[in-house]
């Protein structure tokens, strides 16, 4: 039973070994974009984004079958919390960054996606039940939600019974009709904010919501004593802050050096590549904004693979010296980026090819974005490795004990990308080349066909729905391999 909230609203892992029970999170940068419906070209949802960690990760892609366990399961959560849930799972894609608590993305078989962002806050105290919650909470979300505002209201249960045992994050909830901002402090107090029909929300890694509307509840939620917490810690004084605004009152100082405190300037970028109109570097910024044209897909991959090209935080002088993954800026498309989407929720269109993602199986700036419809009977055999069976237990295991998967990598399409890339890094002018003419081709031409396929697709599924996923899956595969062919020929022609 969800407690009320303001606005309206099994085997221990840990003992395992394979879950880290204190919950830390890398202090890296990813990046997400969440566009209305009404923001974009076609009247999608789009979610953006680029996940960055380090370490020997493996890309894994999973499209895993729903289940029905037949009774109530006990789920550990790492640190020895457990949740019971009433065994019943849906079908999810799932784009797994292996030993990595909080990193995974998801969509499930409603068209809900779920990605997230680490963001620092203030609070030090550990609020916990049993060491709390932190990897789970994003795919309990995506086995159970039905919508974006379900996946807020289960995440918010779960933060309020368990407590979050990360510093902080934001976490992206989007379905085919609206996306959420659902950010989360240390322990039991969260806020969220839905993303106007018309408008666009950028997060990089700091806490964006400012003002919130208790009468509001189409468009605000949040624990019903945010404000009195947030007093009570002494972070919000009415009578000298006014009113109340959630980034200031929960956000962690990062310095008052804005080109350098990590998120100012990738928060600019994308506000001025977008937006309507000019910002300043220091002005304070929105939660959302109105973008000055439609946002399409392929603004999406470029404003994701940028490295502030063109402005005077260009540190490499249009590549002449090195790698811009690797400058004093931090940018949006870095070293530690590990892999990248653009997901289109669309309820205008048949349900096979209504939910599509564009992946980047690595640094988007040396590879390309792939075609993937969730509508697919299953993923291309390059694509990822593991049963698509669910299983709370081996899944677990698998994801931070990844010994058998490293064995098998050289069979993933993720590989060979990450194989390029290294060798991209290291002489960036050159490859970027070779990548553009070699590479790049492939992209154009899935970009420039998606139209037509998902025409012929929606024209098959009237008449006979097993033959129009057959074909679709068909297509996924096709483009998998035409891009795996290329890179066994350009890996080949590497010393």
């Amino acid at each position: 039973m969800i407690r009320k909230i303001f606005f309206g609203a099994c085997l221990s892992l840990s003992l395992l070994g394979i879950v880290p029970a204190g919950g830390r999170e890398e202090p890296l940068d990813c990046y997400t974009i969440a566009v209305g419906k009404g923001a974009s070209v076609d009247g999608s949802v789009f979610v953006g984004h680029n996940e960055d960690d380090t370490g020997n990760i493996i890309v894994n892609l999973r499209k895993v079958k729903a289940r029905d366990y037949g009774s109530p399961q006990r789920v550990a959560l790492g640190g020895g919390a457990v949740y019971e849930t009433d065994g019943k799972t849906n079908e999810f894609l799932w784009i797994e960054a292996t030993t990595q608590e909080f990193a995974d993305s998801f969509v499930n078989q409603y068209g809900v996606l779920v990605t997230s962002d680490s963001c620092a806050s203030k609070e030090t105290k550990s609020d916990l039940a049993d060491g709390g919650i932190g990897y789970m909470l994003r795919r309990l979300v995506a086995e159970k939600a039905a919508s974006a505002r379900d996946a807020v209201m289960l995440a918010a249960a779960l933060v309020e019974k368990f407590g979050y045992r990360g510093s902080g994050r934001t976490y992206t909830f989007a379905d085919k009709n609206e996306a959420w901002m659902f950010q989360v402090i240390r322990g039991r107090h969260w806020a969220a904010r839905r993303v106007p029909d018309d408008e666009v929300a950028v997060i990089p890694n700091h806490y964006t919501i400012r003002e919130i509307d208790p009468d509001d509840r189409d468009h605000f939620l949040g624990s019903r004593d945010l404000v009195d917490y947030a007093e009570a810690s002494g972070w919000y004084d009415k009578a000298k802050d006014g009113r109340f605004d959630f980034k200031k009152a929960f956000a962690r100082s990062s310095g008052p050096d804005l080109v350098f405190d990590r998120n100012t300037l990738r928060h600019w970028r994308g506000l001025n590549l977008l937006g309507a109109r000019t910002w300043d570097i220091a002005d304070t910024y929105p939660f959302s904004f109105k973008p000055g044209k439609k946002v399409t897909v392929e603004s999406l991959m470029a404003l994701l693979r940028d490295h502030y090209e063109g402005t005077e935080y260009d540190a490499t002088d249009g590549y002449k010296l090195g790698t811009p993954n690797k400058t004093k800026f931090r940018c949006i498309c870095t070293a530690s980026t590990i892999n990248s989407f653009v997901a289109s929720l669309n309820a205008g269109l048949p349900e096979p090819i209504s939910v599509s993602l564009w992946l980047a199986l690595g640094k988007p700036d040396t590879t390309v974005y792939l075609p993937l419809y969730y509508g697919v009977e299953s993923l291309p055999p390059a694509a990822g490795l593991g049963s698509d069976v669910h299983d709370y237990e081996s899944f677990a295991k698998r994801h931070f004990d990844d010994a058998e998967l490293k064995a098998e990598k050289d069979r993933l399409l993720h590989t060979k990308i990450l194989a390029l890339q290294n060798a991209a890094e290291s002489a960036y002018a050159g490859m970027r080349g070779v990548i553009e003419k070699e590479l790049m081709p492939a992209e154009r031409e899935f970009l420039a066909g998606r139209r037509l396929i998902e025409s012929e697709i929606a024209a098959l599924y009237a008449k006979d729905k097993d033959e129009a996923r057959r074909r679709l899956t068909a297509y996924v595969a096709s483009a998998f391999e035409k891009v795996g062919a290329i890179y066994d020929r350009l890996l080949k022609k590497r010393p």
